[in-house]
């Protein structure tokens, strides 16, 4: 049965397959520290046999302080607050969050992350904007003259929405929790 480091908290016991698992889904990575009964440390899960060809080629575990062999050791703090390690850790599901219906991906990985949560939240409302405003140029089209109006802002919202998306993907990509402009003041998640 291991034992797992995820956003700075002690994780398990789970069996080995569980752990297989997490890697797969991209919830966990080379270097996040995994231990069992009988060892003496914590060590980056490329190092055990069991994980090491989840290792990406060429990455380097972080060192690990020496620990006692009888519970699970004390977690031992990154270089990172954590904060920042929930930033590095949860990154791509926050960037994740603003490609449309993606958002359910970091909303149901990554759910403790409060990085995640931040930019899900931004997805959502973008994603929620983008239909209002899609069904809402599709009832005024049919409108005399409106409609003609529609159809020549109908490359406008296309395109403002574009711009949307890349700009949360820029934020969540860069580490930050900056709002969207207009819309990002809106809170769904709590």
């Amino acid at each position: 049965m291991w034992h797992y480091v995820q956003n700075g908290q002690a994780c398990g016991p789970v069996e080995t397959t569980t752990l297989q698992e997490l890697f797969q889904k991209g919830r966990i990575g080379c270097a996040t520290l995994v231990w069992k009964q009988g060892m003496n440390d914590w060590v980056p899960a490329c190092n055990v046999p069991e994980f090491a060809s989840f290792a990406a080629p060429g990455m380097t575990p972080p060192p690990v302080p020496p620990l006692s062999p009888s519970q699970p050791p004390k977690v031992p703090s990154t270089s990172m607050d954590p904060e920042a390690y929930d930033v590095e850790q949860n990154k791509v599901f926050a960037v994740l969050a603003y490609l449309g219906i993606l958002f359910l991906i970091p909303l149901l990985a990554a759910p403790n992350s409060r990085y995640a949560r931040f930019h899900t939240n931004q997805g959502i409302v973008l994603f929620i904007a983008s239909l209002v405003l899609s069904c809402a140029m599709a009832a005024m089209a049919v409108i005399p003259f409106i409609g003609f109006l529609v159809i020549l802002m109908g490359f406008a919202v296309p395109t403002g929405i574009l711009v949307f998306i890349i700009i949360g993907i820029i934020h969540a990509a860069s580490g930050v929790c900056k709002p969207l402009p207009w819309i990002g003041h809106y809170q769904l998640l709590h």
